[in-house]
């Protein structure tokens, strides 16, 4: 396979355990992964830069010499071309997706604000009404506390009354009939 396709496949291999501490040594497996992920990046990187030798001696990379693209290249641009017009479409889709979550996140907020305000104007509403309710209590409670205040006044003359009628009717009630003998 190409360079390409290997280091994609070593991307996909297990990397292995790393070591934890200074004086471990690392596993074979890590080690092995690092170094083909190494050997294919080295790959890639001759692969993109031309700076293979070929059998004749010169590098593939020479720019002069390049008189059309052979087959397999031609191929890989037709691939490249597809990743990216996928990639593209991807793009828009998450743009489009990301536009769609942004206008529902304002229709959400601006519900919330209207919400907000109508429990606003409602708790302003309960405020006023509290208000008013505590004045009107307020003068209810001045004039029940001067109503009990003249009761209690005339209650407590018909009590002294009442007792001082008592205590005059057993003064005369003990010297109108004296203590039998």
């Amino acid at each position: 396979p190409s360079p390409t396709e290997k280091a994609l496949a070593n991307q996909f291999l297990a990397p292995g355990r790393t070591p934890t501490i200074a004086n471990e040594r690392m596993p074979a497996s890590k080690t092995v992964h690092i170094q083909s992920k190494a050997r294919c990046t080295g790959e890639m990187r001759d692969e993109l830069l031309g700076t293979r030798l070929s059998g004749k001696g010169t590098t593939d990379g020479d720019l002069r010499n390049r008189r059309c693209l052979p087959l397999d290249e031609r191929q890989s641009a037709a691939e490249l071309d597809a990743v990216l017009q996928h990639h593209h479409n991807l793009q828009e889709k998450l743009a489009e997706d990301m536009l769609n979550l942004a206008r529902n996140l304002k229709n959400n907020t601006l519900a919330a604000q209207n919400i907000i305000k109508q429990d606003n104007q409602t708790l302003s509403q309960s405020m006023r009404q509290a208000d008013l309710n505590f004045e009107k209590l307020k003068t209810e409670s001045e004039r029940l506390e001067q109503h009990s205040k003249k009761s209690v006044n005339w209650l407590l003359w018909l009590m002294l009354i009442l007792v001082s009628f008592t205590f005059i009717s057993m003064i005369l009630f003990i010297r109108i009939f004296p203590r039998l003998r």
